[in-house]
């Protein structure tokens, strides 16, 4: 009947999420975005990197 959810590609996804997180840090901090933005990429580098996103999709299945 229905089609199944169309996925988002890794790629597409961590750009996503990159936007997101600049968004929300120039509404909170906008003199200090880059730096927590950037503070925040090394923290946790698997959730922004696309090959790590599609690993993560193919062990869901």
């Amino acid at each position: 009947m229905l089609d199944p959810p169309k996925r988002w590609s890794g790629t597409r996804k961590a750009a996503a999420r990159r936007r997101n997180l600049r968004r929300r840090l120039e509404k909170a901090v906008p003199l200090f975005a880059d730096q927590f933005e950037k503070q925040e990429l090394q923290r946790r580098p698997d959730y922004f990197d696309p090959d790590s996103i599609e690993r993560e999709q193919c062990n869901k299945n």
